[in-house]
This record gives structure tokens, sequence and C-alpha cells, in this order.
């Protein structure tokens, strides 16, 4: 008697820790951002001085009298082209020897533009400065700012692994404020129901595999 053997039918379940971890993300992530959203409903209006002071538990802030340091921006890069840019943000008037506090995480493309006019032009602290101050009207004498500051683990240890290995004087609980956000609960939704629905679709694969491997069995008994 010829035995047959019946491949093992692939799903979800063969991502197996990746799917897992994967879903894990997501509901982690989304359970954050629902839980900024529903714990800002305003923004919290504060100057930078105060916020240094005595940093609130709000996370949906706008920084008054604020500066910010395009001359000591950091730069995360993909594939040769700047992605995210950061930048330090201090009091108006203050040193830039001081410890960051602030770090304005932002896309905007004008500070992108000014920032490699810095790197294109720069090379001496002099000339660095000097480039800096054609392009205030873009960012330099930026007054007030407001955004999101970044939460949890998901969201910002990364960004903090990479950003404590360059050359930047942060604080011990300096803190990243993406520019010009807001919160809104659709993403975070969009990535709860995202991770559940990896979950049970791995439940419902796990559960047909298992429905597999008892008929295979029954199969071969009968043999």
């Amino acid at each position: 008697m010829k035995i047959h053997h019946h491949r093992h039918p692939r799903g979800l379940t063969s991502l197996g820790f990746l799917g897992h971890f994967t879903a894990l993300l997501l509901v982690i992530a989304g359970c954050q951002g629902i839980y900024v959203t529903l714990t800002n409903r305003e923004a919290v209006e504060i100057t930078t001085t105060d916020f240094i002071a005595k940093k609130p538990d709000a996370k949906w802030l706008i920084l008054r009298d604020a500066e910010v340091s395009l001359t000591e921006a950091a730069y995360k890069s993909w594939m040769g082209n700047i992605s995210e840019i950061f930048i330090p943000v201090r009091p108006n008037g203050h040193s830039m020897n001081e410890p960051i506090h602030i770090l304005l995480a932002t896309e905007d493309d004008a500070v992108e533009s000014a920032l490699k006019k810095l790197r294109e032009y720069g090379g001496t602290k002099q000339k660095t400065m000097d480039v800096a101050s054609q392009q205030a009207d873009k960012l330099f004498m930026q007054k007030d700012i407001s955004g999101l500051i970044r939460f949890g683990i998901v969201s910002d240890f990364i960004t903090r692994f990479r950003l404590a290995k360059l050359n930047l004087p942060l604080a011990d609980d300096f803190v990243i404020l993406d520019d010009d956000t807001t919160p809104t609960p659709y993403l975070p939704l969009a990535m709860l129901a995202g991770g559940l629905l990896i979950w049970f679709l791995m439940l419902c694969d796990a559960i047909r595999v298992a429905e597999w491997r008892r008929q295979n069995r029954k199969r071969a008994f009968k043999r």
C-alpha cells in the first residue's frame, strides 16, 4: 500500500513569532494613540521656559517663546535622502551650551532645504552661522511651535537610541516634539484593528491547520 503525504497547508501561522510581534506592536501603538487622543482634547499653551522647569503631563502642546537652532540639527537619512530632522529648541535668548530638553522633529521641505544649504556651504562654525542667518525666515527665528510629544516605547525607543549616539548635549529627560501634529483617533484605531485582525486570522489559520492534521491522522489510521 502506497502512502501519500499531504503537504502542510501554509497560511498566516507560518509567520510564527513575526506575525505575533507585528500584531503586538500594532495593538500597543494603537492603544497608546487612542489614550493620547482621549486625554488631550485641547492643546496646552506654555512657555518654553516653564515647560523645561516642570514638564506637564499633557502631550499636545503649544510652546511659546521658543527658539530653534538649525545649526545643531541632526537628521535621519534613508537611501541617501533626509527623512526626518531633529532640531534643538530652547527658550529665547538661552545659550547654545545649555542642555537640550526639547527636540523638534520635522519633515518640512523648507527646513530640509535650509539644512542642506548649511551642510553644503557650512564648514567652520562662523560659516555655518552665516548660512543659518540667511535661512532665518524659514526656521531660525521661529517663535511658537506646536505638536505632539512622542509617547511610548514603540514610537521613540529606536529614535532615542540613535540620537544618544550623536554629539548633542541632550538632557536626561529630553522629549521629542512632532512638529505641527494633532491628536487623531483614526490612525490609532486602524492600527489597533489591524493588530487584532492579524491575531484573528492567525487563530482561524491555526484552527484550520489543526483540523487538517486531525483529518490527516484519521486517513492514516484507516489505511
